[in-house]
């Protein structure tokens, strides 16, 4: 199999705008997307104890979010591929339909291995958020991009606020409801998207080249688009960081309540307000900061910031003072992933932006996996509230191979 050792130069004019879709399409995929991942999210609230009916181990809820990322981390290259050599709709609808083939089979239940089922599917098809993400690539302009990859985060940050509220309040109805809801969801996005929804990538942008067994490899998908100028350091920079954030993130949780005897309700508000403060940010600064410093100097500097920002909350001696810290670091990382995809989107051609994408999410499911793993052993093993301060370093790490990735690409 053959590849293509450096991306095609596409010029400016035709890089982010390969075709006109129809008024609102962007608004409407903005819309698919937050449909979506209010599906993923209304889950958290009730799945650890749907699991806890056939199982008191801990392992087995851990399960749960682990087997979705390693769902997605197997199938979001060749769904990527997928849309760059099919268009973005039709994979966009089938990954939709699957994932509400996967709630509904989570909310039937009955034994541990079906809900692992339901899991497993709804990860397997999961690559829709990256293909939707492809989509927006397509029909943004260059200048556009950082904005649109900036409201990605946004969708996301209200989806983490939405989803566990939706989910909270229909448990009331019963455990099984959230995914019932999260299924119905799905099959509405389905619908908007077959009847709303264009093409957004036309016939002759697409890739042409021949399939084979290796294709369906994310190992061998990640190893092609790491052979890119400046992109192999760029996914060693989004790896580290994942790593170190899905580490953290892992037991923040636990870490509150263990020191501060956190409640329910506290725990939400954080949640909630962290959520909140990606939006603000996403939505005020990203758009006027990164275009007037640019994404790299953003990346490095939010990369810095995020550290220290763990290392004080790992010191903080009052729960209220965490709020506070969780919220700003929740701020500075919103401008880690419009600043390191956009990067990205440069060191590819444009039939090539599905697979990139689906790559790009396909290392951060496999640090969904690592990430928390490391985060567990380490809080058990070292101390509580070790993984702010040992992901600080990791973060600190990620920032220095950013800044070797400007010069390796600048070099290119």
């Amino acid at each position: 199999m053959t590849f293509e050792p450096v991306p095609i130069p596409i010029p400016p004019d035709q890089l982010g705008s390969q075709m006109q879709p129809k008024k609102g399409s962007l608004g409407l995929i903005f819309f698919v997307m937050l449909m979506d991942v209010i599906g993923i999210t209304v889950l958290s609230p009730v799945a650890p104890q749907i699991v806890l009916q056939y199982s008191d181990q801990a392992l087995m809820v851990a399960m749960i979010p682990m087997i979705y990322a390693a769902g997605q981390f197997l199938s979001t290259p060749i769904l990527g591929k997928f849309g760059d050599r099919f268009g973005r709709r039709p994979i966009l609808l089938i990954s939709l339909f699957g994932q509400a083939v996967g709630y509904f089979i989570f909310g039937l239940g009955g034994a541990l291995w079906v809900l692992l089922l339901g899991r497993l599917i709804g990860g397997i098809t999961g690559g829709n958020l990256s293909t939707a993400s492809a989509y927006i690539a397509d029909v943004s302009k260059p200048e556009e991009r950082t904005r649109n990859f900036a409201a990605i985060s946004t969708v996301w940050s209200l989806g983490l606020i939405l989803g566990p509220a939706m989910g909270g309040l229909f448990a009331q109805l019963s455990l099984q409801a959230p995914a019932y809801i999260a299924a119905g969801i799905s099959l509405l996005n389905v619908l908007l998207g077959f009847i709303f929804l264009p093409e957004s990538l036309p016939v002759e942008k697409r890739d042409t080249t021949r399939l084979t067994i290796h294709d369906y490899n994310p190992i061998l998908s990640i190893a092609v688009m790491a052979r890119k100028p400046g992109l192999g350091l760029l996914l060693l920079v989004s790896s580290i960081f994942s790593f170190a954030f899905n580490g953290i993130n892992s037991t923040n949780v636990l870490f509150v309540i263990q020191k501060f005897s956190a409640e329910t309700w506290q725990i939400s508000l954080m949640m909630m307000l962290a959520g909140a403060s990606i939006a603000l940010v996403n939505f005020l600064l990203v758009p006027r900061w990164m275009p007037r410093f640019g994404e790299v100097s953003a990346g490095i500097a939010s990369l810095i910031g995020l550290a220290v920002v763990n290392v004080l909350i790992f010191f903080t001696p009052a729960l209220s003072l965490v709020m506070v810290l969780n919220m700003l670091s929740s701020s500075t990382s919103a401008f880690i992933f419009p600043a390191l995809t956009t990067l990205s989107l440069e060191c590819v051609s444009p039939n090539e932006v599905g697979m990139m994408l689906g790559v790009s999410s396909a290392v951060g499911s496999l640090m969904n996996i690592l990430g928390p793993l490391w985060g567990g052993f380490i809080y058990d093993a070292v101390m509580p509230g070790s993984p702010y301060w040992m992901g600080a370093g990791v973060l600190l790490l990620a920032a220095y191979m950013l800044t070797r990735t400007s010069v390796r690409a600048k070099q290119n």
